[in-house]
């Protein structure tokens, strides 16, 4: 009862409106901190607020903003976002003018960052007049990690260096990595650069996926591995009808083209055939006949991939497009996924 009642650290000391605190010293003795903590947290609160508020603030300059068309992509499919600026100022911003002028920054789940490979290529000089806008494309698959499936947040850094090399933050844009639901895979021997060199082994993959709300096809183009270490290409082929009529046909040719066909629409069917990396060669629209009935992928005489039946429909989703823009499917119908 004799020995002195003991503190813990940072035990209040008063009841004063502030909320002074304490902290032991080696004598035994408390030393009062000179800081209240009421106020500590206001400057804290109102400098979180500051922070969320200044993309909005210098939006009244200028408005930098993200649109990747989409908020979800296929793991290992290029993610290509545009970086639209407007000038809100009567004064003209000078772009571009060194490698340093745009940044990006790309974190996970609770605002980790993730590791950066490299840096996006600059782009060529731009003067910014007064109410004008200019929308510039940035690939970052290659310069930032999205190898694991997930939510990452982007934001874009914009440095004016006549406004006295002002730097100005766009809003963050939420982009989701899921992973594609396989369907079929084929494995095929490709020849290499080198000559004399063992050939490759390659994967093709057929993956589904649903983006905005629309079923899509997807072919994945990898090395034999699993998990792959190479991956050549994810490329999205069209739509896919949820309940598609019949079997779809996946093969690879003597000289290494992949056979892609698949139902896109009620009665639309697209073909379409890419190279040993993936890269789309030819991309064609069919449509149900009444007289030849539903097109299928079959052979001709000389044991060529062809397509039986149907009937062929020129269309704006073909590739190389045609000539004369021909009346289609309406966009919302058939499209890419960023359409």
């Amino acid at each position: 009862s004799l020995q002195p009642r003991l503190r813990k650290p940072w035990q209040r000391v008063n009841n004063s409106a502030e909320g002074y605190w304490a902290l032991p010293s080696r004598n035994g003795c408390f030393c009062a901190i000179l800081l209240p903590v009421r106020r500590v947290f206001r400057i804290g609160q109102m400098a979180w607020i500051g922070l969320c508020c200044t993309p909005t603030a210098w939006a009244n300059l200028l408005d930098v903003r993200l649109e990747a068309g989409r908020s979800n992509f296929l793991l290992d499919e290029p993610i290509v976002v545009n970086v639209v600026i407007r000038n809100n100022t009567d004064k003209r911003a000078l772009l571009a003018t060194d490698k340093e002028w745009i940044q990006f920054s790309v974190s996970r789940g609770r605002g980790v960052p993730v590791a950066k490979r490299g840096r996006p290529p600059e782009g060529g000089v731009y003067i910014l007049k007064a109410g004008e806008t200019v929308e510039r494309e940035f690939r970052l698959d290659p310069f930032y990690d999205f190898s694991e499936p997930g939510e990452y947040g982007v934001r874009a850094m914009v440095r004016v260096p006549n406004w006295d090399g002002v730097v100005i933050p766009s809003r963050q844009s939420k982009l989701q990595v899921m992973r594609g639901h396989d369907l079929v895979s084929i494995e095929r021997g490709v020849s290499t650069a080198q000559s004399g060199a063992t050939p490759e082994v390659r994967r093709y993959t057929l993956q589904k996926a649903t983006v905005a709300g629309r079923h899509f096809m997807y072919l994945r183009t990898s090395d034999n591995n699993s998990p792959s270490f190479k991956v050549f290409n994810v490329l999205p082929l069209g739509t896919l009808i949820h309940r598609a009529r019949g079997e779809f046909g996946f093969q690879v040719d003597a000289a290494g083209v992949v056979h892609v066909f698949f139902q896109c629409h009620v009665r639309h069917f697209l073909y379409c055939t890419l190279n040993t990396r993936g890269e789309l060669l030819r991309r064609q629209m069919y449509m149900t006949d009444p007289f030849k009935g539903a097109p299928a992928l079959g052979r001709d005489v000389r044991g060529r991939f062809v397509v039986n039946g149907g009937q062929r429909v020129p269309s704006g989703w073909d590739f190389p497009a045609p000539l004369k823009r021909p009346r289609g499917l309406p966009a919302k119908e058939l499209g890419r996924p960023d359409s």
